[in-house]
């Protein structure tokens, strides 16, 4: 049985960032992009919900049972709490963006 990907709001938000960036150059190669990052994540994590490696920079925190996948220099932060049954993606963003300038007051719903 496959694990259900749930995108929360939050993570929505991160994707259209995302697709607002690259739309700047070319909005075609930035909704390709968007999709085919969600598609790979929900791949994966559908089938191996825990195959994201640990996030450093949660490491001894109360964040750190979180985990990522990366797609191409975008990070995908998850929850894997609730696996096999279901993972939450709860933030997206660039490798390059600091996870201490994230909001990590996530919303699960």
């Amino acid at each position: 049985m496959a694990t259900e990907v749930i995108w929360t709001t939050h993570s929505e938000f991160g994707l259209k960032n995302i697709f607002e960036f690259i739309a700047h150059d070319s909005a075609f190669y930035a909704a390709r992009f968007v999709n085919n990052l969600v598609i790979s994540t929900n791949n994966q994590l559908s089938l191996k919900p825990l195959s994201g490696r640990s996030i450093p920079e949660f490491e001894g925190t109360n964040l750190s049972f979180l985990r990522e996948v990366i797609y191409r220099g975008y990070r995908v932060i998850y929850d894997p709490s609730d696996s096999p049954d279901k993972v939450f993606i709860l933030a997206v963003g660039s490798g390059r963006q600091e996870l201490r300038n994230i909001n990590t007051d996530w919303d699960l719903d």
